[in-house]
């Protein structure tokens, strides 16, 4: 706000003669209302879901294409095929239309189709005006299901994944992250392993196209459209191009397990020689989404390092001065444990008091449970951006895709206020008694111990990690 404007409202307030309500009596509401958008659930004639969401503001049309063939799927001396055949999808054609005809056919009229695999679902995105989706909706299908996978793309894929290995040791806050996960899941589990060169080795052809055929099928594939469309008529057109999809012979590759071989818990370093800032990560595995506690857990990572109030931030930032970044979180998958996991990065001279006091902060409140102010902040920081959630018609419609996929009611997310809102300091004290181990966290310490504050081994018994192999 410009201080003319503030002085035009004060001249203004002045001759009116209207008295401004002091903000600080001011109340809100805590939880406000709203309409999300609404989403339209229909199933094709070979049981591919379907999920409209009607958005005339723009004459814009965004189609989704979930595919669940992602890593999990594949071996770790595979490492990386699922990614690879996501990318060439998107850049090979496919074997009706080759790929020059395929680019300039989106180029012409001004559309763009990209794509990406993760560790569940390969996904993949088209966008283009409204008018052409007649136009350019069977060609990119015919790229998902009949891809040509060029052999130029596909070594182009590798030596791009290649030089992103070489460089993977050149800054230690990518580091971190890497090794702790890979402690946390297994070096082995598809949530953590890297795409490496003698996996790249192993991605071929013909490997390829049978991990296509085996898992880019009808009962694998949620389609979404947003914009501005009409439901009747993109419901016929999606008939006409994918309807007569049939189920392959073949079976499906297997998932894996997210969890693999975990390392125990303890003490973790990996020396940095010249570092001037230590990155410390501590955690564990820590529930799943349908676990009844899931409403109380999103209070604890409200009150633990979520929100601007946190223990984590008020104690290690605001009181101490310790980290500028500093964070805690309570991730959950849908059907396997997220991690609860402390994130902090300080200086290197105040490595060990910054973990202690991170370490002190979790004890504090496993025997301490969280106070009546802390409970009242927390609810009102949830409920408060709850509508958020919601503001973007893409992001309702993936959240809607992400729940039916994992055989969760789809408005799961619309019923958490009425289960916070209810809970009391007992309740997430309860929680937090029980979900907190100190005893089993995994403690990472990535920096020059040279230049630390005390020894890493002040926290206990300590393992070195060496990041050129590990």
């Amino acid at each position: 706000m410009s201080r003319k404007f503030l002085i035009f409202l004060c001249i203004a307030t002045t001759l009116t003669g209207i008295k401004l309500k002091d903000p600080r009596t001011m109340e809100f509401p805590a939880r406000l209302d709203f309409t999300p958008h609404q989403v339209d659930r229909f199933t094709l004639s070979n049981g591919i879901q379907v999920f409209f969401v009607e958005d005339h503001q723009l004459p814009v049309t965004d189609i989704y294409f979930s595919v669940t063939a992602g890593e999990n799927r594949i071996s770790a001396d595979h490492a990386g095929l699922a990614k690879i055949l996501a990318n060439l999808v998107v850049k090979g054609g496919s074997n009706q239309v080759l790929k020059d005809v395929f680019e300039d056919s989106l180029d012409r009229f001004g559309a763009s189709f990209s794509g990406s695999a993760g560790n569940e679902q390969a996904t993949f995105k088209l966008h283009l005006l409204s008018e052409h989706v007649p136009a350019l909706l069977s060609l990119v299908v015919g790229a998902i299901r009949d891809p040509a996978l060029p052999q130029n793309q596909l070594e182009l894929n590798k030596r791009q994944y290649l030089t992103s290995y070489q460089g993977r040791n050149d800054d230690p806050r990518s580091v971190a992250p890497r090794v702790f996960y890979k402690l946390i899941y297994g070096k082995e589990s598809s949530q953590a392993r890297e795409v490496t060169p003698a996996s790249l080795e192993n991605v071929t052809l013909e490997q390829l196209r049978e991990f296509h055929l085996a898992n880019y099928r009808p009962g694998h594939i949620m389609i979404g459209v947003e914009g501005d469309f009409d439901s009747k008529a993109m419901l016929d057109l999606l008939e006409r191009c994918m309807g007569d999809w049939q189920i392959p012979q073949v079976e499906p590759w297997p998932e894996s397990a997210n969890y693999t071989d975990p390392a125990p818990p303890g003490v973790y370093l990996v020396h940095w020689p010249g570092s001037v800032q230590s990155n410390i990560r501590m955690g564990y595995a820590s529930l799943v989404r349908s676990d009844p506690c899931y409403p109380e857990s999103r209070i604890l990572a409200e009150v633990y390092g979520g929100a601007w109030f946190s223990r984590l931030r008020h104690r290690v930032r605001d009181e101490r001065g310790l980290a500028y970044v500093v964070s805690g979180h309570i991730n959950t998958n849908f059907e396997e444990p997220g991690v609860f996991r402390g994130v902090c990065l300080t200086k290197s001279e105040t490595t060990i008091q910054a973990a202690k006091l991170m370490l002190e902060i979790i004890s504090d409140l496993k025997t301490e449970g969280i106070t009546q102010r802390e409970l009242g902040l927390a609810k009102q920081s949830w409920l408060a951006s709850f509508p958020s959630h919601y503001e973007d018609p893409e992001e309702v419609l993936r959240d809607r895709m992400d729940y039916a996929a994992h055989g969760y009611p789809i408005d799961f997310w619309d019923r958490l206020p009425d289960k916070i809102e209810p809970l009391t300091c007992e309740d997430v004290g309860k929680f937090t008694a029980e979900f907190l181990k100190p005893e089993d966290l995994i403690i990472l310490i990535l920096g020059d111990t040279t230049a630390m504050d005390g020894s890493v081994s002040e926290l206990g018994k300590v393992q070195i990690i060496d990041s050129e192999t590990y």
